[in-house]
């Protein structure tokens, strides 16, 4: 079997460099038809469910050294192993963004301009942007590992990651 896989459930968008879902994927695991709330605009709904891979992608590096990026990405991309966490990782995030509007968080600015307050940009950003469930998956398979490791292996870009 070749990786990256491309399935009914998610596939890898070489835009992107991160796994995505696919639609079906996303009504079946919340029981519902989506694009609904998209108002039927597959655009939108597209970019939303990109959105939550963008998430978790930049979630995942921002607890990576610069020099080891390449190899957590190429284990993202090829080892199977871990193929089926990485699905429930997006699950679990696409819905805690539909439930709870978190996608929303990173773009807020923290001014409260009706009481002329400021909240903490650390209180809105951060590990609250991100399901609770995905967190500890992504811990549990080293994806969250900042320190540094030997890769027995040199990663060559192959231009299928």
């Amino acid at each position: 079997m070749s990786y990256p896989l491309n399935d009914e459930n998610m596939y890898w968008d070489m835009g992107l460099r991160f796994y995505v879902l696919t639609k079906d994927a996303c009504n079946d695991y919340l029981g519902e038809d989506l694009s609904i709330y998209f108002d039927g605009n597959d655009t939108k709904y597209q970019r939303f469910i990109e959105e939550i891979s963008e998430d978790i992608k930049e979630f995942i590096y921002s607890h990576t050294l610069n020099q080891q990026i390449k190899y957590k990405r190429y284990i993202m991309a090829k080892n199977g192993d871990i193929r089926n966490d990485i699905l429930r990782v997006l699950q679990y995030q696409l819905r805690y963004a539909f439930r709870s509007s978190a996608n929303l968080l990173k773009d807020m600015h923290g001014v409260n301009v009706e009481k002329g307050k400021n909240i903490a940009l650390n209180n809105l950003r951060g590990y609250v942007g991100i399901a609770q469930n995905a967190i500890k998956v992504l811990e549990r398979i080293g994806l969250l590992y900042s320190g540094n490791i030997y890769y027995g292996f040199e990663v060559e870009e192959d231009g299928t990651y």
